[in-house]
């Protein structure tokens, strides 16, 4: 039986094992409100992805009542805020949620206190009826008949005889008589648990309203709040009252949230243990078998793939996992012979990294597979801005780019606003691909069949703006002898049909009618014995060295070079066509 395609992005199940290594702060937090004053506010803070709702999971199970856990400290309401406000305006979401959050409580003390609940229940339905009231207003304010908010119509009096005031003392009235009826019956409690989950999911300005709501409605002694949100939320959310945030004004910015909040977390996600979590969700597709999820160097690698590129946020590694999940498929379907060894799915896990995190990079690495070739040549040819010579040696004092190849990119790198925070990270993730590669191996080679494998689920980045040429033609394949030839052994055959024809010629007219210049750094051909010293070098293979690829030239023996590009490619071909060959 086939094991699961997929990992399903959803927050880690209450009492769920711990993959991330978070358990430590969990349990800080669990330690903190067991003892904390009431009331008090908490802020799970972290970028969309990080695991906020999963922590707030787990204190649940912990710290609240349930089925399984009936002596609990506390009540639990949890409230999804994005849900509420589906297909509502903003001020309909915040009476929404104030009705939702009202409606929790009396529920649970309707359920725990059934037969001593009418006064209560009495109290909290008057309360309600303020909150009606309010989103009668709501409604007329959204015709411009009345220009007050939710915020106006529940701060000030209706009618005089029902105002905010009202609806608070309401409320604490009853949860305070819950938690005495819970001691008089021998089961006391500490109080209630609000859960605000997904306020960085709905509009900044609506979540800013609902954090003012809650200090001013719902802070009541024996109840804490734990809300999922994000600081640069509450900045997006406070902007049309303060302004754009700057060094002048972040003072205001910053004295809001601290009114609001007592405590606030940040998810750890520097401190995250992904490794674990990744191998085991590669496992669970059966992308990795058991013997790899022994293989510390290798974890290691992949490890390090994933954090040179999506990084720690769980959502982005499950979308990484799932992505290599579908491209496995693909290729078992289709019987493909690239994507089965332990390197290739190493290479392959790599492009799709690359693909995720930095997709202009991957597609000019489509374009190119041949990455550690990339020159000058290409460079001019993307119109890349030159890098002075003190640059260049600061650059070349680096080991992320002390090569050529590591340089363009650097260049591609610095025109993107994006790529150039993340430069380090692109070079080592695509020498961490290079490195994959076995020794001896055609390194253009490799790459061309492991890019026919995870092209399928590239995207670019605006599919809304026309797609940038890159200046470098596609890697169709060259007609030569009746025979379609890729690049480097279309050079390997044009030379040796040359030589064919020419069998006096030397190694001198042989330069004279295919200059070394017209590949690059490394010459169109050398001598076997050095291209077999770069091999043993570089433990990269840069020319046709096997015996039925050699040229036998006057008893010295030349290797072809086998990197071509569309960069270097049409050289040649000029070169081919001067000397009297057909190419198609």
């Amino acid at each position: 039986m086939r094991k699961a395609t997929n990992i399903i992005d959803k927050p880690r199940i209450e009492g769920g094992r711990d993959l991330l290594g978070t358990d430590k702060y969990l349990e800080a937090l669990n330690r903190f409100i067991l003892s904390a004053n009431m009331p008090t506010t908490i802020a799970i803070q972290g970028e969309w992805g990080s695991g906020k709702t999963s922590m707030m999971n787990q204190i649940k199970f912990n710290l609240c009542e349930s089925i399984e856990k009936p002596g609990a400290d506390f009540y639990a309401v949890w409230v999804n805020t994005w849900q509420y406000s589906l297909m509502k305006t903003g001020d309909e979401t915040l009476v929404a949620i104030i009705h939702g959050l009202t409606k929790h409580v009396l529920n649970i003390i309707q359920d725990k206190h059934q037969n001593k609940a009418d006064q209560l229940t009495r109290k909290l339905t008057s309360a309600l009826q303020v909150i009606a009231k309010a989103a009668a207003k709501t409604a007329i304010s959204t015709t411009g008949l009345d220009g007050k908010s939710v915020v106006d119509a529940l701060t000030n009096d209706v009618n005089q005889d029902r105002t905010i005031l009202e609806l608070r003392n309401a409320l604490s009235d009853a949860v305070a008589e819950c938690i005495r009826l819970d001691e008089s019956l021998g089961k006391p409690k500490k109080g209630f648990l609000f859960f605000i989950d997904d306020l960085d999911r709905i509009d900044p300005p609506i979540a800013v309203e609902i954090l003012e709501l809650i200090k001013n409605i719902f802070e009541v002694d024996n109840c804490i709040f734990l809300l999922a949100i994000d600081y640069d939320v509450v900045v997006k959310g406070l902007e049309p009252k303060f302004g754009k945030l700057t060094d002048k004004n972040e003072r205001e910015f910053r004295s809001f949230f601290d009114k609001i909040i007592q405590l606030p977390f940040s998810m750890p996600l520097g401190s995250y243990s992904v490794d674990e979590f990744l191998i085991e969700s590669l496992v669970e597709v059966n992308y990795l078998d058991e013997s790899l999820r022994k293989d510390s160097e290798y974890k290691e690698t992949i490890t390090a793939m994933a954090l040179a590129s999506v990084g720690t946020n769980p959502r982005s590694i499950k979308r990484l996992i799932n992505t290599i999940s579908l491209i496995q498929i693909i290729n078992e379907i289709e019987e493909g012979d690239f994507g089965e060894s332990k390197h290739e799915k190493l290479i392959n896990f790599g492009l799709v990294c690359l693909q995720i995190a930095y997709p202009l990079i991957y597609e000019l690495v489509v374009e190119e597979p041949n990455f550690i070739e990339w020159n000058e040549s290409l460079a001019q040819r993307l119109r890349l801005a030159e890098i002075s010579d003190h640059d260049k040696k600061v650059l070349e004092s680096s080991p992320e780019f002390d090569e050529e190849w590591e340089q363009v990119v650097f260049r591609i790198s610095a025109s993107d606003p994006y790529l150039v925070s993340k430069v380090f990270n692109v070079s080592r993730l695509l020498n961490l691909v290079r490195m994959a590669v076995p020794k001896n191996e055609d390194f253009n080679q490799i790459l061309e069949n492991a890019l026919t494998l995870s092209k399928v689920t590239s995207i670019s980045i605006d599919n809304t703006k026309p797609k940038k040429s890159t200046g470098i033609k596609d890697r169709s394949k060259l007609k030569f002898n009746g025979q379609d030839l890729p690049k480097g052994r279309f050079v390997l055959e044009v030379i040796r049909q040359y030589v064919k024809d020419n069998p006096q010629a030397n190694e001198s007219e042989l330069e004279e009618v295919f200059p070394l210049t017209l590949q690059g750094r490394l010459g169109t051909f050398c001598e076997l014995s050095e291209a077999i010293q770069i091999v043993e070098k570089t433990g990269y293979k840069r020319h046709f060295i096997k015996d039925n690829e050699v040229i036998e030239l006057h008893n010295i023996q030349l290797a072809v070079c086998s990197q071509w590009g569309s960069d270097n490619i049409i050289n040649f071909i000029n070169a081919a066509k001067k000397a009297g060959y057909f190419i198609k």
